[in-house]
């Protein structure tokens, strides 16, 4: 007998940590919800379903990393109406945008809203559990590389106007003799500020401060 879907999350799983991604799969078809959560248990995936567009919005948790796979017909709202929400958020987890009947005009709207991809119904279900695990990957992905960038602003927060001057003329490769005659300081202040600069960095080596400069300035 097929699952009843309720307004309530339901996981696949519970003894996964709440780091683990997790998949949300908002859809009022109750044999495609219970397609999901078997899927879930087989392949490992930590599942939460929903069959409205408010009990969704009510219980995600964009702290954390996994994917939403969104159907565009629902109860009481569309798919489209969720990713206009998450948009307002500045939600930027990936979303698997699904349906039967969906035209072009909609489809396009999906992908400016931030979906991910599109997948037809009736889908195939390796299809589906490939770009799943794509999905997952790019939300890792941006989730390692903000925090990266979070990092390295945090230490660089920490310099001075002049930490900051001398970190420019460093990256760039110039010499303490080049940087003092630059900035019209004593070679002695500028290895002042150069140490400064490398332990409020907590960089190992000009290589890489050079990488965190690269990555700052680059987000």
């Amino acid at each position: 007998m097929l699952a009843t879907p309720t307004n309530n999350p339901q996981k696949s799983t519970t003894t996964e940590a709440p780091s683990e991604p997790l998949v949300h799969v908002v859809e009022d078809e109750p044999a495609i919800l219970t397609l999901f959560r078997n899927m879930g248990r087989i392949r490992g995936f930590d599942i939460a379903t929903y069959s409205t567009k408010t009990a969704f919005l009510q219980s995600f948790d964009v702290t954390r990393p996994g994917c939403v796979v969104l159907d565009l017909n629902l109860p009481d709202g569309t798919g489209i109406e969720i990713l206009e929400k998450l948009a307002e958020q500045g939600c930027r987890m990936p979303v698997i945008f699904m349906s039967g009947m969906a035209k072009v005009s909609e489809a396009v709207a999906a992908f400016k809203l931030g979906s991910l991809d599109f997948v037809e119904k009736p889908f195939d279900l390796d299809v589906m559990i490939d770009t799943i695990e794509s999905a997952i990957a790019t939300d890792m992905e941006q989730r390692n590389s903000s925090a990266c960038f979070e990092e390295i602003s945090r230490r660089l927060a920490r310099l001075t106007p002049r930490e900051n001057e001398v970190m420019e003329l460093v990256v760039q490769g110039e010499p303490n003799k080049a940087i003092a005659a630059r900035l019209g300081l004593s070679p002695k202040t500028v290895e002042v500020h150069r140490a400064n600069v490398m332990r409020k960095s907590e960089a190992n080596s000009v290589a890489e401060l050079v990488r965190m400069h690269v990555t700052f300035n680059a987000s």
